[in-house]
């Protein structure tokens, strides 16, 4: 085996370019936000708190412990793979929608909650996760293969040496273009959480508890499909394009839906309340 190693310079600089983008990118939409429907910037804050606090916080670590203790299941089993992958994507609705609502009654509490505020809300809860999750994984992950350059693979132990050899073997096969499917993806997913916040706000604003249940849904069949493609079609260049047309069709609806739900009075004066999310609400 090849004692050194070195990752394609290009690739790495197109990566770069596609973290900082991922970065930048909720930040420029939220400035956007700010100034032309005139809404603050606690609303973004607001919308940050809560990922972080329902994702980066708890699930998160929750689901990653939980994979490392069931990983020899889920290689055994790909029925349990499909439970599991299931699983995976039913709490991430749960624990973001139900975050939305949460946040919803913990900031806006006595306040009117507008059409405004939820957009910017969703801005700042997609933007934590594109740019801490996205973003700032993505830029660690460069660094760390930069460095591979320099590493002395044979004073690794063999399994990682091979490891590091056959990971930077298909990051070199991979198009120089390809690091930007990452922003392309974060182009989409940004407004799916603007989507799924004006989602929520209508348990609020037409006192109807479905919407909560219909953003869980959505949001979970989102992560289902996106997953399992690449699982059942493989990894390929041109698989991870047809998912990535995939979640920008989710994305178009969820603009979509946003703009459906843009704030209008005198729809809801006609709308009939869920007694239980009149209790709620």
């Amino acid at each position: 085996m090849p004692s050194h190693v070195q990752v394609n310079g290009y690739w790495l600089l197109v990566a770069l370019i596609a973290d900082v983008c991922v970065i930048l990118y909720p930040i420029v939409l939220a400035i956007i936000a700010h100034r032309r429907l005139h809404v603050s910037w606690k609303y973004f804050g607001f919308g940050a708190l809560i990922f972080f606090l329902f994702q980066v916080i708890s699930r998160v670590p929750l689901v990653t412990w939980l994979g490392s203790v069931l990983a020899p299941q889920l290689n055994a089993s790909p029925l349990f793979f499909y439970i599991w992958l299931t699983a995976l994507a039913l709490t991430a609705g749960l624990f973001e929608e139900v975050g939305r609502y949460v946040g919803y009654r913990w900031f806006m509490r006595r306040e009117e909650k507008t059409w405004n505020k939820a957009v910017m809300y969703g801005l700042g809860h997609g933007g934590l996760e594109s740019i801490l999750l996205v973003g700032g994984l993505g830029l660690l992950t460069i660094v760390n293969l930069s460095a591979l350059s320099s590493l002395d693979l044979n004073s690794l132990p063999a399994a990682q040496h091979g490891q590091i050899v056959q990971q930077v073997n298909a990051i070199n096969a991979q198009p120089t273009w390809f690091p930007l499917l990452s922003f392309w993806e974060r182009i989409w997913t940004v407004p799916v959480h603007v989507g799924l916040s004006v989602m929520v706000l209508q348990v609020f604003r037409r006192k109807q508890l479905n919407w909560l249940w219909l953003a869980i849904l959505a949001h979970a069949l989102l992560d289902f499909v996106a997953v399992a493609i690449l699982h059942v079609f493989g990894s390929s260049v041109l698989v991870y394009i047809i998912d990535e047309l995939v979640i920008a069709a989710f994305g178009v609806a969820a603009i979509w839906i946003t703009l459906k739900l843009r704030d209008k009075p005198e729809t809801l004066a006609t709308e009939t309340p869920h007694p239980l999310a009149q209790e709620m609400a």
